[in-house]
């Protein structure tokens, strides 16, 4: 990638989406030289039977909140797959479908509310903390379970490197813990370098709700391998004995030919959301909504938008997608 500004996220974006043929080529190179397994999926029908080859329906399997984990309905896929994220578990439970991790969703939730869905989540009683008695669980089902399914927040295409960011730790729990580990990846967050990643995704953290950058970040490099006996390489000892990297499309190259691929620098940050709930007043939407779910959605069942709503839609990007780059990509 050229000479920038490291602190620019929009324009490192930018570069992606116009590199993002080059960067494809080498994220499969190098992530299958680490040892990954890689599925390139052109739309969810193709993913999910990726998926459900690899995932059968009598194992058991643990997943986290991502944005193409929604995108494909993994929870269709996999009805057998348990949720980690807890505020996406209160959120289930809460009836909010349009939860995003990044803009604190239960400022006006009461805690009672919040008790009630994670007990029925824990489903026995205990006398510890809920949050540690729901944690603990979590670690004990990540013990049995045959997969962890997670998104992730980048590739480090240079270094095949898979980025993972939060601020629960369950998605660490998720990706370590259980016998293999497949992780769902939309093609534009394909990175140059660990660097460049890392700027986009503190730039997401920092525009959401919560402004703060995530507690925890995960650097997977391939299935878990050691030499420390007697030299001899094994798998699995500290990790999963396999990584499965599924690159999903579903529109994205469609979005790129059309020239209409500025919503792919979308960072998921959330800070559209609001305008974009009003805007879309009465319509079905994707969840969660930025303008890049909202512009794949709509390659597949277009949206009759009023002149009256596009004059009335306003909301600030961090990366500088604008309201005609939204419209353009939804003509």
């Amino acid at each position: 990638m050229s000479q920038m500004n490291i602190y620019d996220p929009e324009m490192i974006r930018k570069e992606c989406i116009q590199e993002h043929g080059k960067l494809l080529e080498q994220a499969v190179k190098t992530l299958a030289a680490k040892g990954c397994k890689v599925h390139l999926a052109k739309d969810s029908a193709e993913a999910a039977a990726i998926i459900q080859s690899l995932c059968g329906e009598n194992q058991k399997a643990l997943c986290s909140f991502s944005s193409e984990l929604e995108e494909i309905n993994i929870k269709q896929i996999v009805p057998q797959v348990v949720q980690t994220d807890i505020e996406k578990i209160v959120a289930d439970g809460l009836g909010k479908a349009f939860y995003n991790r990044r803009r604190a969703p239960f400022d006006n939730v009461s805690s009672e509310a919040i008790t009630d869905v994670l007990k029925a989540y824990r489903k026995t009683d205990t006398e510890e903390p809920l949050f540690r008695a729901v944690s603990r669980q979590i670690k004990e089902m990540a013990n049995e379970s045959d997969w962890g399914i997670t998104g992730l927040d980048a590739i480090a295409a240079d270094t095949g490197t898979i980025i993972l960011a939060e601020d629960q730790g369950n998605e660490r729990i998720v990706s370590n813990i259980p016998a293999r580990h497949l992780a769902v990846a939309g093609l534009e967050k394909l990175y140059s370098s660990n660097d460049d990643a890392l700027e986009s995704i503190h730039a997401a953290w920092k525009n959401g709700a919560r402004k703060d950058a995530p507690v925890y970040y995960s650097y997977i490099t391939g299935p878990s391998r050691t030499g420390d006996i007697e030299g001899a390489m094994v798998c699995g000892m500290h990790g999963p004995l396999a990584v499965h990297v599924i690159l999903l499309d579903n529109g994205r190259s469609t979005l790129l030919e059309q020239e209409k691929s500025d919503v792919l620098k979308c960072i998921e940050c959330g800070k559209c959301a609001d305008a974009l709930m009003r805007f879309m007043n009465g319509y079905e939407v994707p969840a969660p909504l930025n303008c890049k779910t909202l512009a794949l959605a709509n390659l597949k069942n277009k949206y009759q938008i009023t002149e009256d709503a596009w004059n009335m839609l306003s909301f600030t990007c961090p990366v500088n997608i604008t309201m005609d780059d939204l419209r353009k990509s939804m003509q």
